[in-house]
């Protein structure tokens, strides 16, 4: 109890700082809508307009899924190494892991809380929002592994932000946010949708628009075996990073 404790004023300072500098918030919520609406203002003249209703269903829980599972991680441990404030950290008995998810996790809050809203409206059956939000929170686990183990290439790469445009592009395509991935080659799909950015975006929207199906354990299963994966791989890379590290403009 004592250590939940200790990280709650983290968790209320990622809310806090949603409000605080809401203007970057309210910023990136008004690109995704953007986004949004070009794709379904070209998906509405290429569909008839029973698909299309699916259609944009399937966009909307994916380009909301993705302002929920972000990058922010990715650049706040890359930040943290290359201007040498890490050293704040590791020196400090607190979990830097723990510090990171519940920050992170806390300026999540606000839309997470949109999300779950939009699951009760559009779908008529509880038990598949209550599985989605079981399946949520092992999924947030396993990209926010993912997160942390590509900020750890900050140890060796100076500048990660080169980097955004090339992760946002693999994040939008490998993620459904554009279509639905199984309009691609049956052979194709049947591996890229077990991709990490697909089982936090695609295949939610699909599990709520369809309902839930006996692929529903498969996914869990590789998001499962993803988490572990990550975990292993990031705490391997950060020993080695670790030791590479020299503080202060590493």
């Amino acid at each position: 109890m004592k250590k939940i404790k200790k990280y709650m004023p983290v968790l209320y300072l990622g809310m806090k700082d949603n409000i605080i500098f809401r203007s970057n918030i309210i910023l990136t919520i008004i690109l995704q809508i953007a986004n949004l609406a070009v794709s379904l203002w070209v998906w509405n003249l290429l569909l008839p307009h029973s698909d299309f209703i699916n259609m944009a269903r399937y966009l909307i829980l994916t380009n909301t899924a993705a302002l929920i599972f972000t990058t922010t991680p990715l650049y706040y441990l890359a930040g943290l190494i290359s201007s040498g404030r890490l050293s704040m950290y590791i020196t400090k008995p607190i979990s830097l892991f723990w510090y990171i998810f519940l920050y992170s996790f806390g300026k999540q809050v606000y839309i997470l809380i949109l999300y779950l809203g939009l699951l009760v409206i559009l779908s008529n059956n509880f038990l598949i929002v209550i599985f989605l939000l079981f399946y949520f929170i092992v999924a947030n686990f396993m990209f926010f592994n993912l997160m942390l183990l590509l900020g750890e290439l900050s140890f060796w790469i100076i500048n990660m932000w080169p980097l955004r445009n090339g992760i946002n592009a693999i994040y939008l395509l490998l993620g459904g946010l554009y279509f639905p991935l199984n309009m691609l080659d049956k052979r194709i799909y049947s591996w890229l949708q077990y991709n990490p950015f697909s089982l936090v975006t695609d295949v939610p929207a699909r599990l709520m628009i369809n309902g839930v199906d006996t692929n529903a354990v498969k996914y869990f299963l590789a998001i499962i075996l993803w988490l572990v994966s990550f975990n292993f791989l990031r705490k391997y890379i950060f020993k080695i990073g670790i030791k590479k590290y020299e503080g202060i403009g590493a």
